[in-house]
């Protein structure tokens, strides 16, 4: 059996999250005897050279709103037979080719299932639209979706869901609106890198000390702090200042020195994460090293061992419960707190996802000292639940193989679980802030994508416009009015 997978990946800028979920893919479709696949990226070469398997162009979308909209409408026309624009090159045309050799299509989780990503949406709906009209089997893997779906974001998230034979939810709040844009078919489930680093630490061969292989230090032996470089609504050097005091804070109450660890970066030449990482190591007195980007298997495994995690980004989360590490993750607005809280609610542990603000106001620095104090009974939530979890993570690769396959698909509703209580007034704190904080954000992102839809509908009316100021009919309108001017009799003085 082949099956295409697409995931966000061989792009220019490392992602270290992207890469791990189809890492993830790729292992557990192999470990249910389904090793024939080809992921579709933006650089195939690239993408076998990291992966070891077969790799095809996917299609990019443009990132203009009225541009990725008009481009799946021309390909969705394309695939009715009706009238299209599409030249015979274009790039559509060989990823349709690739999916008629698959079997069945996978998309591998992430974050795109909304209209901050609006041209990972779209493109995610084209490869739906290219395999179903293909009569191929669609299975998306863990997704977040929306929370806001603009415009008509909203139908094509319901077409392309729809046409999907099974969907994964990795949150609540993703799991419920799925269902009622899609009904049953979306199920819940937990991010597709959930026990990547674990598994991954499992295939190396340790050292003779018994340590994974290279310069991974000692277990427990530092912090980890990993940072987008988006600062949401707060000023860069404010944010750079504070989280740099925040995680100062954390050395001296653990004694450990601390890694800066990015997770999107251009290899070899930084940028993103890197470069904010390089400004709050400036920023600090404790001792830090701000390392280059790693692929996603070693970034993974090295964020599991660490003693302490503290993040703005998602899959360090993901990565630290998998070892049992204490994480206190940082929303920079409603998106990002949708799945960080989500990320470390799946295991118990919502309220140490801070909004922004707590950021500012000190509420972070609370919340460190509790993690940390509170390490050994953290740890041992995490592992009372990782028999259950293991076992419905299992579960869920096995559906979906079988739903790759044709076989109907049957998933079992995970088993609830408590939330871990807080003893500390931080996190009555936090969730004041978050009811003032989020609701701004989320009102700010809509005016932001309104803003860019309003500029792409005006730089099409330009382009309009312009097209008529360059017919052969306009150039015939401005003779005839001059000759009119030349022609009509003057009036008598």
């Amino acid at each position: 059996m082949r099956v295409a997978i697409l995931g966000d990946i061989g792009q220019r800028i490392y992602h270290v999250g992207d890469d791990a979920m189809t890492h993830a893919a790729v292992d557990e479709l192999a470990a249910r005897g389904i090793k024939d696949v080809v992921l579709l990226s933006r650089n195939a070469a690239d993408t076998t050279g990291r992966f070891g398997t077969e790799a095809a162009p996917t299609i990019e979308f443009p990132w203009p709103y009225a541009d990725y909209q008009h481009y799946l409408n021309e390909i969705l026309s394309l695939l009715n037979g009706e009238p299209h624009s599409l030249a015979d090159n274009d790039q559509v045309h060989g990823l349709i080719e690739t999916i008629r050799g698959c079997d069945s299509v996978l998309i591998a989780g992430g974050g795109n299932m909304n209209s901050v990503y609006g041209w990972l949406l779209y493109e995610r709906a084209a490869v739906t639209a290219i395999a179903r009209h293909l009569g191929k089997a669609v299975v998306i893997a863990g997704q977040t979706i929306g929370p806001m779906l603009y415009g008509a974001d909203r139908e094509v998230a319901v077409q392309m869901l729809s046409r999907a034979a099974l969907v994964g939810a990795r949150e609540d709040s993703s799991l419920s609106l799925g269902r009622e844009l899609a009904g049953s078919s979306v199920v819940r489930c937990l991010d597709d890198a959930s026990f990547l680093a674990s598994n991954t630490a499992a295939r190396q061969q340790p050292d003779d000390g018994g340590h994974p292989p290279g310069s991974t230090p000692p277990v427990a032996s530092y912090i980890v702090g990993t940072f987008a470089g988006n600062t949401g609504a707060c000023p860069r050097d404010l944010f750079v200042t504070a989280v740099a005091k925040a995680l100062d804070d954390a050395a001296d109450l653990t004694g450990l020195p601390v890694l800066l660890l990015p997770h999107m970066a251009v290899e070899g030449e930084g940028g993103i994460d890197e470069a904010i990482h390089a400004e709050i190591a400036a920023a600090m007195t404790s001792s830090v090293q701000s390392q280059p980007i790693a692929s996603a298997r070693d970034t993974a495994v090295l964020t599991s061992r660490a003693a302490l995690v503290v993040t703005s980004r998602y899959h360090p989360v993901v990565f630290a419960l998998d070892g049992g590490v204490p994480t206190v993750a940082l929303s920079l607005d409603e998106y990002s707190d949708v799945r960080l809280r989500g990320a470390l609610a799946n295991w118990g542990l919502a309220d140490f996802a801070l909004p922004l603000p707590s950021l500012l106001d000190g509420t972070i620095g609370q919340a460190l000292r509790e993690a940390w104090q509170r390490r050994t009974v953290i740890a041992e939530q995490v592992q009372s639940l990782r028999p259950q979890k293991l076992t419905e993570s299992s579960a869920w690769w096995d559906s979906v193989v079988g739903t790759l396959q044709g076989k109907p698909a049957k998933v079992q509703s995970p088993l609830p679980h408590r939330q871990w209580v807080p003893r500390g007034t931080w996190s009555a704190a936090a969730d004041t802030a978050r009811v003032v904080f989020l609701p701004m954000a989320a009102e700010l992102a809509d005016l932001r994508k309104t803003r860019e839809h309003l500029e792409g509908e005006a730089a099409a009316a330009r382009d309009e416009l312009q097209g008529w100021f360059n017919s052969s009919s306009f150039r015939l309108v401005r003779k005839l009015a001059s000759l009119r001017t030349r022609f009509r009799p003057r009036k008598a003085v």
